[in-house]
């Protein structure tokens, strides 16, 4: 199959927004069919905390051992400027700002091992940092940089796909450069590995296996087609699920490291997914953003949309199946499961490179996929963790056009759910 280049990845930093000064609290707007119910009430005006903390943060996880939140915090002017920061999970207080030699994305925390995964998007490795100490210990590399027009033409590119990639690379300024991006990871705890999508640069993602143990990458399991993104794991049957963005859903057995499953699903743009063990289902935000001239080209095929997009899907991990689908709200980007109060929380962007985001932050029932609150986060809600117990969550909030331009400092929201 042919490929093509993606000169503007998915996990190019998103913009967003913050405000000035302290912490402060944040009015939610309830939809209608705001849930009543003890295990799940609507979030009050009162039990929202919000901080301003650094330019720029992505990814966050909470850590119950070390009783603390981690956030990405990237420069992206000064790379050298780039760190992870150590919230206090009461006050969203910096405790500590642990440095970084590049810029960190996506987060993953074992947090009885008291280390923390951060990818390094843009310099094909992972770093880990000592969560006890507040250190960076070392950085794994995954890749190395190539020429990609040889790259290209190495892997199969047509004439018309060559043309086009050298013009675009020439437009860019590239020429070398790392042929996969980091953006999502997952830790095996059970069996002492991390996995990490590979989205392909312009060819074919592939999955990279690193040994926790040892600290070095394992394994590289090619096939995971065009811009592999997102990724959920089942620590008890020993699997990792891999969404892609052609309307795939890939699974790999966690012991033999092989592929053991590949399925077309009815979701185009799975960025994100969560498993949930309790019912053997995997949720998933289809994000619904128009890729289709670079996918088109890589795939050298004409790919037909399978979902209008702005959704939340439920799959039957086992074949693939979509079990349920309902509207999010515009450009969903991530989620997470709250299994005690059976909620699923969906961050929703609220537009893509604008001046003033909408963001929201959706609120459903995890049995019956309604939508139970919507909540007010402008500009740019991003990631989300849940705090020990699942009594408190947390949400990344990001600049807008005008936030970015009036150089506000993006934020850290706390939300009590007890």
């Amino acid at each position: 199959m042919k490929r093509w280049l993606q000169i503007t990845p998915i996990l190019a930093a998103m913009a967003g927004a913050a405000v000035p000064g302290g912490a402060i609290l944040w009015a939610p707007h309830s939809s209608a069919a705001a849930s009543e119910t003890v295990a799940g009430a609507a979030v009050k005006t009162q039990e929202i905390l919000r901080q301003p903390v650094a330019s720029d943060v992505v990814e966050l996880e909470y850590g119950a051992g070390q009783n603390a939140v981690f956030v990405a915090a990237p420069d992206w002017k000064e790379e050298a400027g780039s760190r992870v920061l150590r919230l206090n999970p009461e006050t969203l207080a910096t405790e500590a700002e642990i440095a970084l030699t590049s810029k960190g994305f996506g987060v993953a925390l074992d947090s009885g091992a008291g280390r923390l995964y951060l990818t390094q998007p843009f310099n094909g490795a992972i770093a880990v940092v000592d969560a006890n100490r507040n250190a960076l210990e070392t950085r794994i590399p995954l890749v190395d940089k190539a020429n990609l027009e040889n790259l290209y033409r190495e892997r199969g590119a047509s004439p018309k796909q060559l043309a086009y990639a050298a013009e675009q690379l020439k437009k860019y300024k590239i020429v070398e450069d790392y042929p996969y991006r980091l953006r999502e990871l997952a830790v095996d705890r059970h069996n002492g590995r991390l996995f990490v999508p590979g989205l392909g640069f312009g060819i074919d993602s592939v999955l990279f296996v690193v040994d926790t143990k040892a600290q070095k990458l394992e394994k590289t399991i090619p096939g995971f087609g065009f811009n592999a993104v997102g990724i959920a794991l089942d620590e008890k049957n020993n699997r990792v699920f891999v969404s892609n963005m052609q309307g795939q859903l890939i699974v790999v057995d966690t012991q033999k490291l092989e592929v053991i499953g590949k399925y077309e699903i009815k979701a185009d743009q799975l960025l994100n997914l969560v498993y949930d063990p309790g019912t053997n289902r995997l949720f998933g935000v289809d994000q619904g953003i128009d890729r289709d001239q670079v996918r088109n080209m890589q795939l050298g095929v004409e790919y037909k949309r399978r979902s209008a997009g702005d959704r939340l899907f439920a799959l039957d991990p086992d074949t693939g199946k979509t079990l349920a689908h309902v509207p999010a709200g515009p450009d969903p980007i991530s989620l997470r499961l709250d299994a005690g109060r059976k909620r699923l929380y969906v961050t929703n962007r609220g537009g893509v490179r604008v001046d003033e985001g909408k963001g929201t932050l959706g609120v459903y029932d995890a049995n019956t996929y309604a939508l139970l609150q919507t909540i007010d986060l402008p500009p740019h809600p991003n990631s989300l963790t849940l705090g020990e117990n699942g009594d408190i969550l947390y949400v990344t909030v990001k600049n807008d056009g005008d936030g970015k331009k009036a150089g506000k400092q993006e934020s850290v929201v706390r939300i009590d759910l007890r």
